[in-house]
Formats: C-alpha cells, sequence, structure tokens
C-alpha cells in the first residue's frame, strides 16, 4: 500500500509537470520557454567563475571560463576575451 502511494504520487507530479510544460498562454508563449532560458544562463553562470579582483574595460565584471581564459559580456551578451601575456 505504501508504495502504491508513492508511486501515485510521483505519477501525479510527473502529469503535473508535463501539463505545465505544454500548457500555451494567450500570446502563444509557454512556460517552459523562459525556464529553459533561464536554466541555460544558471548553468553558464554556475560554470564561469568570477575574477572579484579583475574588472573588464568599462568596469564589467570579468569571468573565467572552462579553459580559465577570462572574459566578460558586451552589451549584446557576447563573450569578450581579454589577451592576457
Amino acid at each position: 500500500m505504501k508504495n502504491a502511494t508513492i508511486w501515485g504520487i510521483v505519477a501525479g507530479a510527473a502529469t503535473a509537470t508535463a501539463v505545465l510544460m505544454t500548457y500555451r498562454r494567450s500570446d502563444g508563449s509557454r512556460l517552459a520557454d523562459g525556464l529553459i532560458s533561464s536554466a541555460r544562463q544558471l548553468g553558464n553562470k554556475i560554470k564561469d567563475r568570477l575574477q572579484h579582483n579583475v574588472k573588464g574595460p568599462n568596469g564589467e565584471a570579468v569571468y573565467l571560463d572552462m579553459y580559465d581564459r577570462q572574459f566578460f559580456e558586451d552589451a549584446e551578451g557576447k563573450r569578450v576575451y581579454l589577451d592576457v601575456h
């Protein structure tokens, strides 16, 4: 009985998640659209380490990527790598 209850709760949660992810709003967008882009941005922020003692040319925050290259993001959100000699 206990296992059936747990599996019922898990199945209900999975169904509710699937319905929320495929639900279309009145403007045509889906709830999942914002979640996917937010998760991607969060993953990039976690993967890239912030350098507290280094600033970009206009005072931007400087990060290290997974190859230990320093970069900052321009106004368009593109990475600009710094030349380190």
